[in-house]
């Protein structure tokens, strides 16, 4: 329950078919009952198994306020634990990553082994016998899970699976992988780091904006290439679609603007196959792994043209593994993680960095617009004199097939609707 227009309301009356209440994205304390109903509640994308590669390795991930550890162990097991000493609570891993054979607390010098276990305590003489090392070690999180490397948690001891949660977006994760002759990346490459004073549900998937946020963008690729028809593409005419895939998860199928003719390389920055012998490597090793040059060439655009929101926190974009972390209501940490293909020439990876760095990264030409858009968002929501915004767009044309997969124009607002739907499942 909260407090709106000086009346008490349950959370999920705030959500309706076609409209949504501005506090949903300004409340303070409606943010603080999504970390436990949600955040705390839900499998939430962690980390990928390629940043933990070898027994010793670790990263610091974090689950809403939660600060936590993913260490590969000398067993060559992946564990997640809280970064919290036993003792008084200080955190024992400081770096975002690296390998290590123990983690030692800076306060007191208590001493973790890289499974968790409690290995060491300064002057154990002043303990009595009750003091049992066994039982201190690092706290795991409830439940850990992966799918294809992407490693998932959930801090609730019950509840579905990590697979019945992935549901459909399994498919569009292994499509992400495709376009490696291994079908596997590696997350290698650093991280585009940014944030924003505005709420996390805003970093969702939005095919109406592209024109005019993204202007420039487009100018661009106009100036570039002499062909303005990407506009087209992101228009009430334009064949491709949103998707509503169930349980919060949605999509852009940008696939129906962009099919490649068999020999030629594809044009666009991600995924680009150059005409040189790395280039030629390249093809080679798909059309080895996937049948026919015809076959290597559908994976590569299939992978290309991923664009799917794994609720509530992961985004597979073309090359980008997204992940979102909300500190507050109205601020927001965004991590992109270029991923680099497995088992390719280096300069496929590295015209893939370059591609990814264009419009993704920090200084690049579309993220700087979507950060500022969404921080303009925060300040207006502040005007709610009228509180109640509007979601309406394509409601009575969507598609809904048989089993149960909601499709809307690209510009309709199918996957607004299908992400504050599973908000208000989760938030009642």
């Amino acid at each position: 329950m909260t407090v709106v227009d000086g009346q008490e309301v349950g959370y999920s009356s705030l959500v309706e078919e076609g409209r949504v209440h501005s506090a949903v994205f300004t409340d303070e304390s409606i943010f603080e009952a999504e970390l436990e109903r949600i955040f705390y509640t839900y499998w939430v994308y962690l980390a990928h198994e390629s940043e933990v590669p070898e027994p010793g390795d670790y990263c610091t991930k974090s689950i809403g306020r939660h600060s936590v550890v993913v260490a590969r162990g000398t067993d060559g097991v992946v564990r997640a634990f809280f970064n919290r000493c036993r003792h008084r609570g200080t955190t024992v891993c400081r770096y975002e990553r690296g390998n290590a054979e123990f983690f030692r607390c800076p306060y007191h010098g208590w001493t973790y082994s890289n499974r968790g276990t409690l290995i060491g305590v300064p002057f154990p003489s002043r303990y009595g016998p009750e003091f049992d090392k066994q039982n201190l070690g690092l706290v795991e999180v409830a439940r850990l899970d992966h799918y294809r490397g992407f490693y998932f948690a959930s801090l609730a001891g019950d509840g579905p699976s990590l697979v019945e949660h992935l549901g459909r977006t399994a498919e569009y994760i292994d499509m992400f992988l495709q376009a490696s002759p291994m079908e596997q990346v590696e997350l290698r490459a650093g991280a585009a780091k940014s944030n924003f004073h505005g709420n996390w549900k805003f970093v969702g998937m939005d095919g109406y904006h592209v024109n005019f946020t993204h202007k420039t963008v487009q100018d661009l690729q106009t100036r570039r290439t002499g062909n303005a028809e990407s506009r087209k593409n992101n228009s009430d005419r334009a064949p491709n679609l949103t998707v509503d895939l169930g349980g919060g998860h949605c999509r852009l199928d940008l696939s129906l603007t962009d099919r490649v003719e068999i020999g030629k390389a594809t044009s666009s920055l991600i995924g680009e196959i150059p005409d040189t012998e790395a280039g030629h490597r390249y093809l080679a090793l798909m059309v080895e792994r996937w049948g026919s040059e015809a076959e290597a060439y559908e994976r590569i655009r299939g992978s290309r043209d991923v664009h799917v929101h794994v609720w509530p926190n992961l985004q597979l974009i073309g090359s980008e593994v997204r992940v979102i972390r909300p500190t507050s209501s109205g601020y927001t940490e965004v991590f992109g993680y270029p991923a680099m293909l497995a088992g390719v020439p280096d300069e496929i990876n590295e015209r893939r960095l370059r591609g990814y760095e264009w419009f993704n990264g920090v200084a690049g030409f579309g993220t700087p617009d979507d950060r500022e858009i969404f921080e303009r968002n925060q300040v207006g929501l502040q005007s709610d004199k009228e509180p109640w915004l509007v979601l309406s767009r394509g409601l009575t044309q969507a598609e809904v097939r048989d089993d149960g997969v909601v499709i809307g124009n690209i510009t309709d607002e199918v996957t607004q609707r299908s992400q504050l739907r599973q908000w208000a499942k989760a938030m009642r």
